[in-house]
Order: C-alpha cells, then structure tokens, then sequence
C-alpha cells in the first residue's frame, strides 16, 4: 500500500448536480472553454496539494487562484478576483467541509473501508496478531515495535455540523504510514489520515495510551510520551518531546528539539527548541 486507494472515476457534472439537488450550491465557476461534462476526478487531496484528477475543499479566502486540481469545493470568500484557470472548476457552497463529506459519502464511500496493512517485515504481521494489536491502513517499515493492544490506521474523530446542528463524519480515507525503527508502546492510538497520510517518521517513539490524531506528521526520532495527546494536522519536529499527559492542538507546529512539558495545554506554535509548559502552555525559554 504505497498511497490511498484509488476510486473509479467521476465526472465532475455528476457531483455538481448532486450538491445543487441537495441545496449545498450557490455557484459553478468554470474556466472559459471548458465543459463540466468533459472533467473527471479519481482522487481526494488537500487544496494545496491538488493536481489534476484530484477533488479538494478548502475554507480559505481567495484558494481558488491557486488551486491546481480538477475540482474545488469552497466557501463564498474561496474563489478569489482571478477565478478558475483551464481545467479546474469551483463550487461555491455554504459549508464546502460539509459538502465534501456529502460528496465522499455518495460518490467515494469505498475510500473510507479498512484495507489490510503493508509490512516491510513479514514477521512484524504475526507480532501484531500476538499482542493483539490492531493495524489496518497502513504501512509499516523495517525494525518496527508494537505494543500490546495499540491501535494503527483507525479513524480519527472528524466531524462537521449539519444544517440541523447535527454531527455528521468527515470521511477517514487516508493511510499511517510508519516509517523503520519506529515504536508504539501498549494502548496507543495513531488515526488514519483523514485525506492522504499521517506519517510517523524513521525513530519516532509513541508512548502508552498516547494519541495521534489524524494527518499529523511525527518527526524523526521524536518522543512521544504516555498519555499525550497530539491533535490533526499538527506538526511534531525532529528530535522534539511531548511529555505525560501534555496536549497538542489541532494544526499546531511544534518545532525541532522543543519541548512540551508534562501536562501541558498546547494552542500556539512552538520555535525550534524551546521549551513550553503550563495550561495554557507558556514558553519557559
């Protein structure tokens, strides 16, 4: 398993006309010349990261003059002055996270089904089945250690309100990929990426009951205490320590070499080694 799974095409006119026909659609743009009817996408990406082919949301002002995917879900500030280039087609919606659930849901709901794991070291596949490990959509390098009862690939906990208030899943339809040397002590929890990967880099160390949210990207020979807890999207450097029971938030960077104290209630970016502690956390130095 080298990336996420590919669906089988769909053309972009079929999902418009879904979301207009669920009300999620306040404007198509479409690049001069170029017809709905004739575009397809086969993957779902991160806005940033889009080529052609792909279907990406974004909340972002003005995302759209940089999109370079095939199909862009934003919000009424997405499109920006230029608009869409050659190729790529925005939908205006309300709630563009929503609507890319919505989306996912109806036309890639295959993307959100568990996938049996990739081992570098056959053998680490009877380890996993003798300590009770549970690991799907991932994979795993060489010189891996995992802990009695740790968790690999699930899905993390993305939700977004409906027009109701009612809490509705994000679809889970990205991989773990775990790189050599890496260890995941007993009751650990690393989520699967919710779109494209959470990656635990070569040395990295998970301690027990610690959680990895989804998409978060764990630097080299981290360390990763008990009971931690590192929100999505966030960013760990080489060499940094989370210690006991510290909390990461979502997005957060934290910088190489820095440490996050026992405890602590992290909500803003770290530097490359400094030190932070207290709730909320504070830099010490």
């Amino acid at each position: 398993m080298t990336a996420p799974p590919e669906p089988a095409p769909v053309g972009v006119a079929a999902i418009l006309e879904a979301l207009a026909g669920e009300g999620r659609l306040l404007d198509t743009l479409v690049a001069p010349g170029d017809d709905p009817a004739a575009l397809e996408v086969r993957r779902l990406q991160t806005d940033a990261g889009a080529g052609p082919g792909d279907l990406a949301w974004s909340r972002r002002a003005g995302c759209a003059s940089a999109f370079g995917g095939t199909l862009l879900l934003c919000g009424p500030d997405g499109p920006g002055a230029s608009g869409p280039g050659p190729g790529h087609v925005v939908a205006v919606c309300p709630n563009p996270r929503l609507a890319m659930a919505r989306v996912v849901e109806r036309f890639f709901a295959e993307l959100t089904v568990d996938h049996a794991p990739e081992y570098a070291d056959p053998g680490l596949a009877a380890a996993a089945a003798a300590c009770g490990a549970w690991v799907m959509n991932t994979r795993l390098g060489h010189n891996v250690t995992l802990g009695p009862h740790c968790t690999i690939g699930c899905s993390g906990m993305g939700y977004e309100r409906d027009d109701e208030g009612r809490l509705v899943k994000f679809p889970q339809t990205g991989i773990v990929v775990v790189e050599d040397d890496v260890d995941i002590a007993a009751h650990a929890t690393v989520q699967r990426a919710a779109i494209g990967f959470t990656v635990l880099r070569r040395g990295a160390k998970i301690g027990p009951h610690a959680n990895v949210g989804h998409n978060v990207d764990v630097g080299e020979d981290v360390l990763v205490a008990g009971h931690a807890q590192i929100g999505g999207g966030s960013r760990i450097g080489a060499g940094a320590v989370v210690w006991q029971s510290a909390v990461v938030a979502n997005g957060v960077e934290v910088g190489a070499g820095a440490v996050v104290g026992m405890s602590a209630a992290l909500r803003h970016d770290v530097g490359p080694g400094e030190v932070w502690a207290g709730n909320p956390a504070r830099k010490l130095r």
